[in-house]
């Protein structure tokens, strides 16, 4: 996926890597791919991918916390 803005997140995600991932509104979101970023009206959108291939975007003012998943699970 290319970026096509300069990230201020200090690489704080990686790329193919999966995570458990929560928003402000108590959801959770688990075992979840890290595709990257994408511009949406112009503000970035980080985009995971679900088990079942389904694209879950996320608007990082929503984002409370996340959780790197072991290897393992």
């Amino acid at each position: 996926m290319r970026d096509l803005n300069q990230s201020y997140d200090d690489g704080l995600l990686e790329e193919y890597k999966t995570y458990s991932v929560g928003t402000n509104d108590g959801k959770e979101f688990r075992t979840v791919l890290f595709k990257g970023t994408k511009l949406l009206n112009g503000k970035p959108m980080m985009v995971f991918q679900t088990l079942d291939g389904q694209q879950l975007t996320i608007n990082p003012s929503f984002h409370t916390y996340t959780i790197t998943e072991s290897k393992g699970e």
